[in-house]
C-alpha cells in the first residue's frame, strides 16, 4: 500500500485538476515565486503606488507657475468722443500688464522635495509589505495543500480496502457466519474515513482558490504543488538572536516605520518653514493710467507674520514624531516577539519529526497493511482491529500535519524576518 500511495501522489495534482478545471499547473515554491511576481493583481497594483509616489517626486521638484494679469479699458476716444481731452493722451486707451511670481522662502522647496522622496520610500515599503503578505500566505497554501494530497489519497487508498472488507463481511451476514455487529462497526470506521475525505477534499478547494487569487491564475486552475525537499523542516537552526538582528534590517514593517519617522520629522520642519511667509515678486506695466505714460515697475510683497505663525501645526507634526517613535517600538516588540515564538514551535515540531523519521512513516504504513490482514484473517478481533486501525491513522495524519506545520513555522520566520533565511524546494 505504501508503494501505491507514492504513485499516486505523482498524480495528485492530474487528478484535483480534473475536479477543478481543465487546466493544471506544477509548482514548485520558485516556479510559484515567479508566476505571482509576474500575474499577481494585488502586486500589480500596489507597483501603481509606487510608480505615482515617484511621479510625485518630479512634482515636487517644480518652481510655481508666474501668474500673468493683462487688462485693456473698454473705453477709448474711437467710442465716446469726450472720453480723454488731455492733448498728450489724444486717441490713447489704457493697458495694464503684471506678471507677478511666487518666491518660496525659508527652503519650503527643498523640504517638500525630501517628504516626497521619503514618501516614495514608504511606498517601496509598503509594497514589500504586501509582497511578503502574499508570498507567505501563498507558501502556506502550496505547503497546507501537498500534504492535505498525502492525506487524502491515502484515505481513499484506506477507503478502498475498508469498504472491499466490508462488502464481504456484509455477504457473510447472509450467510449466518458474521454478526452485523461487525459490519456495522466497519461501516462507522468507513463514515469517520469518508468525513476525513470531505474535510480534506473541501479544503484543497478552499485552498486551490486561495491560491488562483494570489497568483492571479484563471478560477478553475487546478493546482499541484511539488516539494522537492524538505530542508525547511531538517535544517539545523542558527540561534534566535540571528534572526533578531535580521528583521532589524530586512523587515518591511520595521523599515516602513522608519520612514515614517523621518516623514514626521520631514513634516514638522516644513510647518517650522511655513511660518515664514512667502515672498512675491511683480512686474508692472501701465500704459496710461500712472502719472507717466508707459509706466514700469517692479513690486515685492510679503505677507506680515502678524497672528498666523502656523503654531498649531508645528506642534501636532512635533507629537506626531512621538507617537511614530512609540509605534515603532511597539512594532518591535511585536516583530521580536513572535519571531521568538515561531523559532520555539519550529523547534518543538523538529523535535518531532527528528524522532519520528521516515521509517516510522514507511512502519505506520506497514502495520495498518498488516492489521487489516490478520483482521481478514481473523486473527483479530473486530475491537483490537478498530482500535489499532484508527490509532495507527491518526498517528500517521498527525505526523503529515507536524511538516505541513513545520513549513508555516519556517516561513513564518522569513515572513517575520523579511528575507528568506530559511529556504526549501
Amino acid at each position: 500500500m505504501y508503494k501505491t500511495i507514492l504513485c499516486m501522489l505523482a498524480i495528485a495534482g492530474a487528478g484535483y485538476a480534473h475536479a477543478a478545471g481543465s487546466d493544471t499547473l506544477k509548482l514548485t515554491f520558485d516556479k510559484a515565486d515567479s508566476l505571482f511576481l509576474k500575474n499577481s493583481y494585488a502586486l500589480l497594483a500596489s507597483q501603481c503606488n509606487v510608480s505615482a509616489a515617484t511621479a510625485l517626486r518630479v512634482q515636487a521638484k517644480l518652481y510655481p507657475n508666474p501668474n500673468l494679469y493683462v487688462e485693456q479699458s473698454l473705453v477709448n476716444k474711437t467710442t465716446r468722443p469726450n472720453y480723454d481731452t488731455d492733448p498728450t493722451r489724444t486717441g490713447s486707451t489704457e493697458t495694464i500688464l503684471q506678471v507677478q511670481q511666487l518666491i518660496l522662502l525659508a527652503g519650503k522647496r527643498n523640504k517638500q522635495i525630501k517628504l516626497s522622496e521619503i514618501n516614495a520610500k514608504l511606498a517601496e515599503a509598503d509594497f514589500e509589505n504586501i509582497l511578503r503578505t502574499l508570498k507567505l500566505q501563498l507558501h502556506e497554501d502550496l505547503a497546507r495543500l501537498y500534504y492535505n494530497n498525502v492525506s487524502l489519497f491515502y484515505l481513499l487508498e484506506e477507503r478502498k480496502s475498508i469498504e472491499e472488507l466490508s462488502g464481504n463481511l456484509e455477504l457473510q451476514v447472509k450467510n449466518g457466519y458474521v454478526s452485523l455487529n461487525e459490519v456495522v462497526r466497519l461501516k462507522s470506521l468507513l463514515l469517520e474515513i469518508d468525513k476525513n475525505i470531505s474535510d480534506y477534499s473541501i479544503n484543497n478547494f478552499n485552498l486551490t482558490a486561495e491560491i488562483n487569487t494570489i497568483m492571479g491564475n484563471k478560477p478553475d486552475t487546478g493546482i499541484k504543488p511539488v516539494i522537492r525537499s524538505v530542508a525547511g523542516v531538517s535544517l539545523q537552526m542558527p540561534p534566535v538572536n540571528n534572526f533578531l538582528d535580521s528583521a532589524t534590517v530586512y523587515n518591511p514593517e520595521l523599515k516602513s516605520y522608519n520612514y515614517r519617522i523621518d516623514y514626521a520629522k520631514a513634516t514638522y520642519a516644513l510647518n517650522k518653514a511655513q511660518a515664514v511667509p512667502d515672498a512675491s515678486l511683480q512686474f508692472t506695466y501701465d500704459k496710461s493710467g500712472n502719472y507717466i505714460r508707459n509706466y514700469y515697475g517692479l513690486g515685492l510683497g510679503i505677507q506680515l507674520p502678524t497672528w498666523n505663525r502656523n503654531q498649531g501645526y508645528v506642534k501636532a507634526s512635533k507629537f506626531q514624531i512621538n507617537q511614530t517613535e512609540n509605534e515603532l517600538k511597539q512594532e518591535q516588540v511585536s516583530v521580536a516577539s513572535n519571531i521568538i515564538a515561531s523559532y520555539y514551535a519550529y523547534e518543538v515540531n523538529k523535535k518531532i519529526l527528528d524522532t519520528y523519521k521516515d521509517d516510522y512513516e514507511r512502519e505506520l504504513l506497514q502495520l495498518m497493511d498488516n492489521v487489516l490482514e490478520n483482521y481478514k484473517k481473523r486473527q483479530l478481533g473486530l475491537n483490537e482491529f478498530v482500535n489499532y486501525y484508527e490509532s495507527y491513522k491518526q498517528s500517521y495524519l498527525s505526523l503529515l500535519d507536524v511538516k505541513s506545520q513545520s513549513f508555516s513555522n519556517a516561513e513564518e520566520m522569513n515572513f517575520l524576518i523579511g528575507k528568506a533565511i530559511i529556504k526549501y524546494e
